[in-house]
């Protein structure tokens, strides 16, 4: 897979035939390093500045799309006058929008009952913790790796007999969520579609996890010009983005370049 920093020439001009570029932004593990705990994720003073100079540049329109709960994500990345997509989408805001999606918003009772069943029995593992976002729950096992078997089974069983939800897995995380037909992929094309970037605009969604590849499957109904950039050293060739970034602190270096070359 190439390194998306090979693609800036390709992607700036682009930018200047169309007049607009813009970027789709996952938060943790792409505008933020995977840490320990949620809680302690951050975007980078370099990748904020990086970012804050493209986009102060004519034609560029940025949007977060994130797992995390809305006001979460939208307190730790605070970047003013974007559209946030949070839960993976199935809550979105800003930029004149608000939409919550209506069946995830039916299965909060569901999602609760099982916040309490997986919350006493992770008392007992050291490390594991439930985070609550409203309407997802996710379930950290990071700092437990040698129970990851144990925390499946506890949220399976907790979870696994409602047929209102589902368990998906991420990056030593596990994911309950409501069993609706929408993720990152839907909320990228519903935010396209009000942004309504010319055809040939670059449009770059940039992630480093599972729930992403639905957005970079996504893009291929949107257009020739937009592209999805995996963030992984060692990129998987069954991943649907078209370039890559090793880590998150390229993600500032792509912004700068992107603005260098388009100056």
């Amino acid at each position: 897979m190439q390194h998306a920093l090979e693609r800036v020439p390709r992607w700036t001009e682009a930018w200047r035939a169309s007049g607009r570029l813009v970027l789709l932004l996952d938060f943790d593990g792409t505008l933020a390093p995977i840490v320990d705990r949620p809680e302690l994720a951050a975007m980078p003073d370099r990748t904020r500045r990086a970012l804050d100079r493209l986009m102060g540049m004519d034609g560029v329109a940025v949007a977060v799309v994130s797992g995390r709960g809305m006001a979460d994500v939208r307190d730790r990345a605070a970047i003013p006058g974007i559209a946030y997509a949070g839960n993976h989408g199935m809550e979105i805001e800003g930029a004149g929008l608000h939409r919550i999606h209506p069946e995830a918003e039916a299965a909060r009772p569901q999602l609760q009952a099982v916040a309490a069943t997986v919350e006493a029995a992770l008392e007992e593992i050291d490390g594991a913790f439930l985070e609550d976002k409203g309407l997802t729950l996710s379930i950290h096992y990071r700092l437990a790796p040698d129970h990851a078997e144990e925390v499946r089974e506890i949220v399976l069983k907790a979870a696994g007999g409602r047929p209102e939800l589902q368990v998906t897995e991420g990056k030593m995380v596990l994911e309950v969520r409501p069993r609706v037909e929408w993720h990152k992929g839907k909320a990228v094309l519903f935010l396209l579609d009000q942004m309504r970037p010319p055809p040939d605009a670059p449009v770059l969604y940039l992630g480093d996890d599972r729930t992403d590849e639905d957005a970079f499957r996504a893009l291929y109904d949107w257009g020739p010009a937009a592209e999805g950039i995996l963030i992984a050293e060692q990129p998987s060739a069954n991943s649907a983005a078209s370039s890559h970034l090793r880590e998150p602190s390229e993600v500032g270096a792509l912004f700068d370049a992107l603005a260098e070359a388009a100056a």
